[in-house]
């Protein structure tokens, strides 16, 4: 059976592919730098706040960190048209 991957670990690959020291990631994501290194470490959860944000800081989808909030049916209709992501996108930013 295979592991599945924490939020934790996607953030930190997220940050290293970015060249980014834990300082400097935990000031973008506005936590002390120890935070974060706990939560990439799977040592501390985070709020569905900090996700979110983490999300959009590495351009990640909310369910890669599970950040998820939208409904299931939601989800569904997005996926049916994808079109719909890119204008929400364009008005709202990522």
């Amino acid at each position: 059976m295979e592991r599945q991957t924490t939020a934790g670990e996607v953030l930190r690959r997220a940050r290293e592919a970015r060249r980014e020291s834990l300082r400097q990631a935990a000031a973008q994501l506005e936590v002390a730098p120890s935070h974060l290194s706990r939560l990439e470490r799977g040592e501390k959860s985070a709020s569905k706040e900090l996700l979110w944000r983490a999300a959009r800081y590495y351009d990640l989808r909310p369910e890669d960190v599970g950040a998820q909030d939208v409904p299931e049916d939601i989800r569904e209709i997005l996926r049916a048209h994808p079109e719909i992501v890119w204008e929400l996108r364009q008005r709202y930013g990522q």
